[in-house]
């Protein structure tokens, strides 16, 4: 007899040894240990045999549906078995059997062709060995991701191919990715985001009313947090010393898919450098682009020529666990779902993209052009809590040379869009607007500054930024404690308070029309950092 750990003969049926097998009775101790597998010759020798065995009977040697399987029974049940496994009858066996067997939570096994040595023979690694099976799913999991699969979907599917249950694969965000929707659901049940996205994760066991599930995080740096999570139904088998192989199979999985993440990491971020450095050319040397440019710009599918209206797209705000270069993927998808098919090139300030046209008369119109972004942006924001994102919109402009001057007038909407403080927020300049002005003022680093100084005082105060929150909310609300209360959530009197505290410590008067236009600007202005550009 075997000594330490112990497989379980619920564990060895799980593993599929045998085909064709039925739990008669006695299910209640299939999670009793298994020290030994033996072949029965008569149903007298029962008693001799040591405890936490299994004894195998062919079809000579016991017929369940006859009293002698009743006998059986009681003789394995007195001296401690761990089950019996014999040949299923033709006719359903006696109910008064299948009620001995569950009284005495002793297994009943029947197969439809038995051979007691195979059962012993593919049983009795297993039991004097049973890290063996461990090894077993270990090296099914080796071979099948020894090469990284090639997309989400495959990486489900080839984990449930390995450990005999679904799968599913959810993203930092608790979103479904691919996989088995049901085990998505149990895991956002009993889950939360802010679980999945922690700075460092580790391997869970996640208890459900549906049954365990094992979750494995999808790290592409070993210190950071998760990008995916793999989430597994618990296999029945894996308990006890089969429990660590196959959370080690599912970490090999996890591994496999991290080298492909990355690898597509590095191919999108390669293509975006190429984008990004054929954008600067074509800034550079605008009016007669060389045939090189052109070539590229050509494969890429940008037209140089015509009238180019440029968009900037902008992050105001983004949830730690969020990957920038899986959301220009995003962005790009939700353009073309709301009729704005374009091809992003990323900047330091986000993404720009342009629409072309033949002629002025044709070009897109700003009032759609922004509504149309506008429900993008939203839509985008809407899957990605805590996301904030912003827009600005250039005039249309002719030839390759437009496309730079649109693109430093997105550029400056999107500063003016930046520093609304609203979810989606698009801005539209055109050539006489008086937006063009403040964008230019919030454009310069210099007099963001002066800004930040006029405001210093508030924020040595309130380093949270609640004071500064609420006197621009109060000055854009035209001095209404009620309106600008609606919006930050608090009552009238408590915007009051604030204010008065306000009034106190800001070096300015808000009395007086100057002060307070620069106070205004200056609080609209407090979080943009960009740099001038060059």
């Amino acid at each position: 007899m075997t000594s330490g750990p112990a497989v379980t003969l619920g564990q060895l049926l799980d593993l599929d040894l045998i085909e064709h097998y039925e739990v008669l009775g006695g299910e209640a101790g299939l999670r009793r240990p298994v020290r030994m597998v033996v072949a029965g010759s008569t149903v007298h020798e029962i008693s001799e045999l040591a405890p936490c065995g299994v004894v195998v009977f062919g079809r000579e040697q016991l017929v369940l549906d006859d009293l002698a399987a009743d006998l059986a029974i009681r003789l394995a049940g007195s001296s401690g078995l761990s089950g019996i496994i014999a040949a299923r009858p033709p006719r359903r066996i006696p109910y008064a059997t299948r009620r001995l067997a569950d009284r005495l939570a002793l297994p009943l096994i029947g197969v439809d062709d038995i051979a007691p040595a195979g059962v012993i023979t593919a049983f009795d690694p297993y039991v004097r060995a049973p890290e063996i099976a461990g090894l077993r799913v270990l090296g099914d999991a080796s071979r099948r991701f020894q090469r990284p699969p090639a997309d989400a979907d495959a990486l489900t599917t080839r984990l449930a191919a390995t450990l005999g249950e679904p799968v599913a694969l959810v993203d930092a965000e608790s979103r479904f990715v691919a996989g088995d929707p049901a085990v998505h659901a149990l895991l956002a049940a009993h889950l939360g985001a802010e679980r999945l996205g922690e700075s460092r994760p580790g391997a869970l066991i996640v208890e459900t009313d549906g049954g365990d599930l094992l979750a494995q995080p999808v790290q592409i740096d070993a210190t950071g947090p998760a990008v995916y999570w793999i989430a597994v139904r618990r296999p029945r088998f894996a308990a006890g010393v089969l429990l660590e192989p196959v959370r080690d199979a599912i970490a090999i999985a996890s591994l496999s898919f991290a080298v492909h993440v990355a690898g597509e990491a590095v191919r999108i971020e390669r293509e975006h450098r190429r984008r990004s450095l054929l954008l600067n050319e074509i800034f550079e040397q605008p009016e007669e682009p060389g045939r090189r440019t052109v070539e590229r710009a050509t494969a890429l599918g940008w037209r140089l020529a015509g009238w180019h209206t440029a968009v900037q797209v902008q992050v105001s705000a983004a949830p730690a666990a969020l990957r920038m270069s899986a959301l220009g993927a995003e962005l790009e998808e939700q353009l073309a779902e709301h009729g704005l098919p374009a091809t992003l090139v990323e900047r330091a300030e986000g993404w720009v993209f342009w629409s072309t046209t033949e002629a002025q008369a044709d070009a897109a119109d700003p009032g759609r052009l922004t509504e149309r972004l506008a429900s993008t942006l939203a839509a985008v924001e809407t899957v990605h809590p805590g996301l904030r994102l912003c827009a600005g919109v250039g005039r249309a402009q002719a030839g390759t040379a437009g496309i730079g001057r649109s693109a430093g007038q997105a550029r400056q909407a999107a500063l003016l869009a930046h520093t609304a403080h609203r979810p989606a927020a698009v801005e539209h300049i055109d050539a006489g607007s008086t937006r063009r002005l403040i964008a230019g003022w919030y454009g310069s680093a210099p007099l963001r500054g002066a800004a930040a100084d006029l405001l210093a005082p508030l924020d040595e105060a309130d380093p949270s930024g609640e004071l500064v929150r609420t006197l621009r909310c109060y000055l854009d609300a035209q001095s209404s404690a009620k309106a600008a209360g609606a919006v930050l959530g608090v009552h009238r009197n408590t915007v009051m308070q604030r204010m008065e505290r306000i009034t106190e410590l800001l070096p300015a008067d808000l009395g007086d029309p100057d002060d307070r236009l620069a106070v205004h600007l200056a609080t609209r202005a407090v979080d943009v950092d960009w740099d001038d550009p060059g």
